[in-house]
């Protein structure tokens, strides 16, 4: 329920930017980025970690930072061409684990590097969204993390299916 009302906020917040109402959005995105902390720290202290929320909590996460980042660059923000940057690794992480999903049951936890990636795209996105100096940078830096995490990620389903398979 707490992924669920993360994705919930997204609509808000994409209504609040667009209006120009950039620090509402701001507080609503780091609202709904602090139940992403709330929901793992919720799911492990009672022993609920599923499969289900392992493969939604990342989607509603990537579902969010799109969202935002897409407004932005409609505001004229962030330019086209590194929005597609941000997105390439993004969809690619999304299909590798659709397809470990559909094809093997497996889900992949969250690992380092992506979770690097994502406290970079978030701090990216909150300078963004209120225009604060150095947000541009934040997120050269969360592209680099995300293709970093991609690899990361890539290599790690390839033993998880080859274990599969073997298995």
């Amino acid at each position: 329920m707490i992924t669920l009302s993360r994705g919930v906020a997204i609509v808000p917040i994409v209504i609040l930017l667009a209006a120009g109402h950039r620090w509402a959005a701001w507080w609503l995105f780091g609202f709904a980025c602090a139940t992403d902390l709330i929901d793992g720290w919720v799911a492990r202290s009672r022993d609920e970690v599923t499969k289900l929320g392992k493969a939604l909590d990342p989607l509603v996460d990537k579902a969010l930072y799109l969202s935002v980042l897409f407004s932005l660059s409609a505001l004229g923000q962030i330019p086209v061409w590194v929005l597609v940057l941000y997105l390439i690794p993004q969809v690619g992480l999304a299909l590798g684990a659709l397809l470990l999903r559909v094809r093997k049951n497996l889900v992949q936890g969250a690992k380092i590097p992506g979770k690097l990636a994502a406290v970079a795209s978030f701090g990216a996105i909150a300078f963004l969204m209120v225009q604060l100096p150095g947000g541009r940078e934040i997120l050269y830096a969360a592209i680099v993390l995300a293709y970093v995490a991609g690899i990361d990620y890539g290599k790690s389903a390839f033993k998880l299916w080859r274990s599969a398979s073997n298995g």
